[in-house]
C-alpha cells in the first residue's frame, strides 16, 4: 500500500544539515509516510549522508531547487506532499497537526514555525503572528507577500493541475506556485502552533537580498500578465512594481532604527506596511512609530536589539 504522505527533501551541498532534517521527519508521530531526498548534484557528501537513513535517495545533475522539488514530487508515491528543506527541522507533531488542519479545511495546509538563528530560537520570532489572510482576501495577500510556508501539506494532484515549479526561478519558486494555486481557486489554512524550525542563515540563494528581489519581481511580473486579475489586484501590482518592495523598505527601516534615525525608520515602516498590510510585524512598527518616532523609537530599537543579540542575529541575515 502506498504511504499517504510523501515528505520531499530537496538538498544541495547540505551534508552538514540534511541528516538533521531527515531524522526530524523519521521522528514524526504520524507514521504513514515516506521520505524522498533529492540530491541535486551536490559537490559534498549530501547523498552519502542521506543514504545512511531508511529513505529513498534520488540523485540528479544540478538543476536548482525548482527542479529538485519537481523531481521529488514526481518520485513521490503518496497522496499528499509535504516539503522539508535540507537545513530545516520538523518537530515530532508537525505532520500530525498539519493533517488535522488539512482534514478539516482541505486545500493547502501551511505550518507555523520558529525562525532558527545561530543562537537558537526566541518565542517572539515565529513565521506567523496573529492574523492570517482569510480566504476572501488571499488573492490580494499573495501578491503582497508569500504568506505560505514551504512547510505545507497539499495533494500531489495539485501539481498535476497547476503544472510544476517554475525552473526559471532559483528562489521564490514556491511563491509562484502558491500564487498559481490561489488564483486557481484553492485556499490556504494555517496550523498556528510553531512545530518546525526554519533556519535563517547568511548563506544560500534566499539570503541574497538583491537576487531575491530580482526573482520576486519576476514572480510579480508573471502575475501581472495574467488575464484574470481583478481591478484592485492589477492596480496593486502596478504600484508594487513601480518602486522598492516591502522587504527592502523594512530592511531600510531596521537600518535606520539601529542608527537612531527614527523619523527615517518610521517613514520606511509606514511605506512598507502600506504595500504589505498582511504582515503584522510591519503594521505594528508602522503604527507605534507613527506619531512620535523620536520618543517611541528608542524603545522599539532596544527591544529589537535585545532579541537579535539573544538569538545571534547578524547583519547578513536576510529579513
Amino acid at each position: 500500500m502506498s504511504p499517504r504522505v510523501s515528505v520531499v527533501i530537496p538538498a544541495y551541498d547540505a551534508a552538514e544539515t540534511v541528516g538533521g532534517a531527515i531524522s526530524s521527519v523519521l521522528s514524526q508521530t504520524y507514521s504513514d509516510l515516506e521520505v524522498v531526498v533529492v540530491d541535486d548534484g551536490s559537490r559534498d557528501g549530501t547523498g552519502a549522508v542521506a543514504s545512511t537513513f531508511p529513505v529513498r535517495v534520488v540523485s540528479q545533475e544540478n538543476g536548482g531547487v525548482s527542479s529538485a522539488r519537481n523531481r521529488g514530487v514526481a518520485e513521490a508515491r503518496g497522496e499528499l506532499i509535504a516539503f522539508c528543506d535540507a537545513d530545516d527541522v520538523l518537530l515530532p507533531r508537525h505532520l500530525e497537526a498539519l493533517l488535522a488542519i488539512y482534514g478539516r479545511e482541505g486545500g493547502i495546509a501551511t505550518s507555523n514555525c520558529y525562525w532558527l538563528f545561530p543562537g537558537g530560537i526566541h518565542p517572539s520570532r515565529t513565521r506567523y503572528k496573529g492574523r492570517f489572510p482569510k480566504p476572501e482576501r488571499q488573492r490580494l495577500a499573495i501578491l503582497e507577500q508569500n504568506f505560505v510556508s514551504t512547510m505545507s501539506l497539499f495533494p500531489k494532484a495539485l501539481v498535476v493541475e497547476l503544472g510544476p515549479f517554475d525552473t526559471q526561478l532559483s528562489v521564490a519558486e514556491d511563491w509562484d506556485f502558491w500564487l498559481r494555486a490561489i488564483y486557481a481557486g484553492h485556499t490556504v489554512s494555517l496550523q498556528p502552533e510553531p512545530l518546525a524550525l526554519y533556519r535563517w542563515g547568511t548563506t544560500g540563494l534566499s539570503a541574497d537580498p538583491v537576487r531575491m528581489a530580482e526573482h520576486v519581481t519576476a514572480v510579480l511580473r508573471k502575475a501581472a500578465a495574467r488575464d484574470d486579475l481583478r481591478p484592485e489586484e492589477r492596480a496593486y501590482l502596478g504600484k508594487r512594481l513601480a518602486g522598492p518592495g516591502p522587504a527592502e523598505l523594512g530592511r531600510k527601516g531596521d537600518e535606520a532604527l539601529r542608527e537612531r534615525r527614527y523619523r527615517d525608520a518610521a517613514r520606511n515602516y509606514r511605506d512598507a506596511a502600506a504595500l504589505c498590510p498582511s504582515e503584522p510585524a510591519l503594521l505594528w512598527k508602522a503604527r507605534v512609530m507613527r506619531l512620535a518616532p523620536w520618543a517611541v523609537g528608542p524603545l522599539v530599537r532596544r527591544r529589537q536589539l535585545e532579541i537579535e543579540q539573544a538569538v545571534g542575529f547578524e547583519e547578513g541575515h536576510m529579513r
